[in-house]
């Protein structure tokens, strides 16, 4: 079975502070598996590290008020394709 995951759940340093959220369930579960490790974030075209963001209203804002909505949108798009 091939299986989508967070690049950052796998150890890769894609956060947006440049770490990882490493979960070890997450690899134990997959194990086995065809594993396809993305970051939407990356994909759409932000770097490592960058501000922090969040969605405000619907859009997602960085925490300087600054519109990445685009990116992330690109970016899970990419992922999904």
């Amino acid at each position: 079975m091939k299986l989508l995951v967070s690049a950052c759940l796998l150890g890769e340093n894609c956060k947006y502070n440049g770490g990882n959220n490493y979960n070890q369930a997450v690899v134990g579960f997959i194990r086995g598996h065809e594993v396809i490790a993305v970051c939407p974030e990356v994909l759409g075209g932000l770097s490592v590290p960058r501000t922090s963001a969040e969605l405000v209203d619907g859009t997602v804002m960085t925490a300087e008020h600054v519109s990445v909505d685009a990116e992330f949108r690109k970016g899970a798009a990419l992922a999904l394709k």
